[in-house]
């Protein structure tokens, strides 16, 4: 799904939850890249608010303990309103 797509069409009717791809780059790249991910999912959906970030479906078995760790510290520093990004 392309966060900024489906923003547009129905952000201001509905809350939208997810984007930061659990299967392959939770799982298999780096915390730099999911950081990145997370930074990106954050400016797709934050604007306008009704945005919850979140893995793409769960933070399973396979999700590298280090790439969750880097999803949080990145909410942690720019998951606020107003946004810092």
């Amino acid at each position: 799904m392309d966060l900024s797509e489906v923003k547009a069409k129905y952000g201001h009717r509905i809350a939208l939850k997810g984007n930061v791809d659990c299967a392959s780059l939770m799982s298999f790249g780096t915390p730099e890249e999911t950081a990145e991910a997370t930074k990106e999912a954050l400016r797709k959906g934050m604007p306008g608010g009704g945005y919850i970030l979140s893995s793409s479906n769960s933070i399973h078995s396979g999700v590298k303990p280090e790439n969750y760790q880097a999803l949080l510290r990145t909410l942690q520093a720019f998951g606020r309103y107003p946004m810092s990004l």
